[in-house]
């Protein structure tokens, strides 16, 4: 490629600021290529800019390969960022999906609380609370004290009060 063939090359994926200096001392240059992305490609990573420092002819012989190389290493940055875009946006996809299956079996669980623990708590409850008419409240309670009641406690002797550790 030629010197305005890489940089209309490297121009596609950004606006180019070129500044160049010259030292008379030492009879170098200093050549700056200043990316600056559009606003579709954010990647900080992808506003480094090149400055290179060598005498005209050096220039001459190199600069176009040393562009070549900054547009591909840009390229490949660019690939990169947006394989990791994709990657946390599966990432993130997964998560919500795996929440929501974690929500839906924990309401299921509470609805479905039967067994041997639910009907001993109904029970117990029963016989020492006098005789109402049920409500989705009690109901509720039922579900509270069948889930405590799988978990270890000290059982109150006769004439005790019973604390809830968990409430």
């Amino acid at each position: 490629m030629t010197l305005f063939e890489e940089l209309y090359a490297l121009a596609l994926t950004a606006t180019l600021t070129l500044t160049v200096s010259a030292d008379e001392k030492s009879g170098r240059l200093t050549v700056n290529v200043i990316p600056k992305p559009r606003k579709d490609v954010s990647e900080p990573a992808l506003t480094q800019p090149l400055s290179l420092t060598a005498t005209p002819q050096e220039f001459d012989e190199g600069f176009i390969a040393t562009l070549t190389g900054y547009r591909e290493v840009r390229q490949s940055l660019a690939q990169q960022a947006e394989a990791t875009k994709e990657v946390i946006e599966a990432a993130k996809a997964a998560s919500v999906k795996k929440a929501s299956e974690a929500a839906s079996k924990a309401v299921r669980p509470g609805a479905a609380v039967g067994g041997a623990a639910g009907a001993a708590g109904k029970s117990a409850s029963a016989a020492s609370a006098p005789a109402q008419p049920a409500t989705a409240e009690d109901e509720d309670e039922d579900a509270e004290t069948a889930c405590t009641s799988a978990a270890p406690s000290a059982t109150p002797t006769a004439g005790a009060e019973s604390y809830d550790l968990f409430g």
